[in-house]
């Protein structure tokens, strides 16, 4: 495992010409990256601003919006496949999108099948520039209440989505808040066929004082600093299915991004060394 950052998840949108060398003088091994906003560079400038700050370029959130109607979806996927491309130019294989746990309109099934079809389209897309397609779980039971219908917000739930999906290159964001949000323990780990399936990993901590259903989806706090979330089995059990991949710090603190930069990504630094497994 590494550790990596993505600028967007501590309140601060910047592109990568800015971000890369704060992030690697703190510390960091490598960069998350959001496009197409820091993809418009040449992919032969952006390999070397990652070389010269020594960053991994660790992957790209899925820049095709798939829960409206069709023609929306269908523009996303028009540039998909040269997002994928250079993508691939600068190295990276992990791709990652989440699945809200409910929906107004549409059933379970009818929800499934959308997931099924529309993600599958996408993975396909990116197999054939060996790229994974990471899906996160949602959780927080309050935000399951803010919908009609419920749909998948759990380990094995998504589990049965990936295969639905059947691509091969489909596999899991392991975020710790909604690990343990959903009442998932560590011998659910057994559950994850390999490392391979595992595409990231998202740490961060939990407010004190509060039962999970009172729990916030967009309060949360740096890692290590309640101790409510179970960072420590949270990594062992990636550990033990041999993971290697990027580790992301997604604390949506609010003072993070009122911060300059360099000191955000400085507090968020020590944070991440304080949980990191010795």
């Amino acid at each position: 495992m590494y550790k990596a950052l993505s600028p967007d998840c501590i309140g601060h949108p910047i592109a990568l010409g800015e971000s890369a060398p704060i992030i690697a003088k703190n510390g960091f091994e490598g960069v998350w990256l959001k496009l197409p906003r820091d993809g418009t560079a040449d992919a032969n400038q952006t390999r070397e601003l990652l070389s010269k700050y020594r960053l991994r370029a660790s992957g790209f959130s899925l820049p095709v919006v798939f829960r409206k109607d069709e023609r929306v979806f269908g523009e996303g996927m028009e540039n998909l496949e040269n997002h994928a491309r250079y993508a691939r130019e600068i190295g990276m294989d992990r791709c990652i999108t989440c699945v809200f746990p409910g929906s107004d309109t549409l059933t379970y099934a009818e929800n499934f099948e959308l997931h099924r079809k529309r993600l599958g389209e996408a993975a396909k897309v990116l197999k054939e520039y060996g790229i994974r397609l990471g899906i996160e779980f949602v959780g927080t039971p309050s935000m399951r209440r803010a919908f009609r219908y419920e749909f998948i917000h759990n380990l094995d739930q998504l589990l049965e989505l990936c295969g639905a999906i059947g691509t091969g290159n489909v596999g899991l964001l392991m975020d710790v808040w909604h690990w343990q949000m959903a009442g998932q323990v560590p011998d659910d780990f057994k559950k994850i066929p390999d490392e391979s399936w595992v595409v990231l990993a998202h740490i961060m901590d939990a407010p004190a004082g509060l039962t999970v259903d009172q729990q916030q989806d967009t309060v949360r706090c740096l890692p290590g600093t309640t101790g409510v979330l179970k960072i420590d089995d949270f990594f062992q059990g990636l550990a033990d299915l041999g993971y290697t991949g990027p580790v992301i710090p997604e604390p949506f603190d609010p003072k993070l991004g009122q911060m300059p930069f360099g000191d955000a990504v400085k507090a968020v630094k020590e944070s991440v060394d304080k949980v990191w497994p010795k």
